[in-house]
């Protein structure tokens, strides 16, 4: 009887820790952060910032989610050039689009946890 008292009280402390690392795991995963995603659109946005290609070298995970249109790329936590580009879009002119030669995108960010 006493073994498997000891086997029970073994196994219930096995997956304790288990479902703990697991809380852990989760908590602290690599997929948290910032990400941005550029949509090319068809249509010619009412609002929108012109940049240019010597603009956004200033920018360099917005110039390459631009250049990637369909990729989302993450952004480093201590990145300040990504929440600056983000303020002159939004804090200044109230958009989430710019023009980039010929085209238009919308750029989006996106937060995970």
């Amino acid at each position: 009887m006493k073994r498997i008292v000891k086997a029970g009280i073994a196994s219930a402390l096995v997956i304790g820790i288990v479902i703990v690392l697991y809380f852990f795991l989760a908590i602290y995963s690599h997929g948290g952060g910032l990400y941005l995603h550029a949509e090319k659109v068809r249509n010619t946005p009412e609002n929108y910032v012109e940049v240019t290609m010597t603009e956004l070298e200033k920018y360099p995970y917005v110039k390459q989610a631009v250049m990637n249109p369909t990729k989302e790329i993450r952004v480093p936590f201590n990145d300040k050039s990504t929440m600056e580009f983000l303020k002159i879009l939004w804090d200044a002119n109230r958009t989430e689009y710019i023009k980039f030669g010929q085209d238009y995108y919308r750029i989006k960010a996106i937060c995970a946890d």
